[in-house]
């Protein structure tokens, strides 16, 4: 459990936020989000849902739509129960890769025309994260962060490896050895 959490994993912010959103869209205030709640939800912000689409979304739930059972929904949905497996997220970034790169442009793109396409604020909140190079390129590993989690032994490979010193040849004679070092010490300055 990380700090601040609570034992469902979630922060008291969070739930403080879960609970706003739920008391927004309960608009009859009976406790409950039923159809008509759901749909005037989303009316008020401007997104047009049919009757398959809000039975879809309350059927998630597995039970009447109260703030408990949305939050435990919420909870399974973040322990990975109905999430893609990481594999399959790996594969879908691997269409974008070049040389360990994915080129922003063409992945903002894509994220415009297809699948739950974003908005161009949505993007650009997205990609504030990343060093974009002047290419405008990002890292692929820096991306996929976001999406699955590292394993520690990825994160060792990482750091850059530990040069040491190599000891002076024994046949070199101390006045030679002392001036290699003094040389070294002004290349490095």
């Amino acid at each position: 459990m990380g700090k601040g959490q609570n034992e469902g994993g979630f922060s008291q912010e969070q739930l403080d936020m879960y609970k706003e959103c739920f008391r927004l869209m309960d608009i009859n205030k009976d406790g409950t989000i039923d159809k008509n709640d759901l749909r005037g939800a989303f009316d008020n912000v401007g997104v047009l849902m049919n009757e398959g689409e809000l039975d879809g979304l309350l059927g998630e739930i597995g039970g009447a739509c109260s703030y408990d059972n949305m939050v435990k929904m919420f909870q399974e949905k973040m322990s990975g129960e109905g999430n893609d497996p990481d594999d399959l997220i790996i594969q879908a970034f691997k269409a974008y890769d070049i040389e360990g790169k994915i080129d922003v442009k063409m992945f903002q793109h894509a994220l415009k025309t297809w699948g739950d396409k974003m908005t161009k604020a949505e993007i650009d909140e997205i990609f504030d994260e990343f060093d974009i190079d002047e290419d405008y390129m990002v890292k692929s590993k820096e991306v996929l962060g976001l999406f699955v989690a590292q394993k520690e032994e990825e994160k060792k490979v990482e750091e850059a490896p530990v040069v040491e010193e190599a000891p002076p040849a024994e046949d070199e004679d101390e006045g030679d050895a002392k001036k290699k070092k003094k040389k070294k010490k002004k290349a490095a300055k």
